[in-house]
């Protein structure tokens, strides 16, 4: 199957101490996560020139490989944006589907 790219915003229930996902919800319909295939953060700068790379222009995401229990993968990620104090600004996206 090709990746299908989203790159949208998505509710995402988590439970836990760590909050991990544990389904989302797309277009009027939930999925329900079954397994975490991986879990990765992201620092980088993106696209950003090397030469204007400022501390505050990073990425602060937490990618999830994950399974459903319709046994379709998907690639999520929380952007944490880059202050605590800015909770509006912490979201959740939809990436591809694999």
């Amino acid at each position: 199957m090709v990746p299908q790219f989203f790159g949208q915003e998505i509710k995402v229930t988590v439970s836990g101490e760590v909050k991990v996902p544990n389904s989302f919800r797309l277009d009027e319909r939930e999925y329900v996560i079954s397994e975490i295939i991986a879990a990765w953060p992201d620092y980088g700068f993106g696209r950003n020139p090397l030469r204007s790379r400022k501390w505050w222009q990073r990425h602060h995401r937490n990618y999830y490989r994950v399974k459903t229990t319709q046994g379709e993968v998907f690639e999520i990620y929380y952007d944490r944006g880059t202050k605590l104090s800015h909770p509006e600004r912490k979201k959740w996206f939809l990436y591809r589907q694999l």
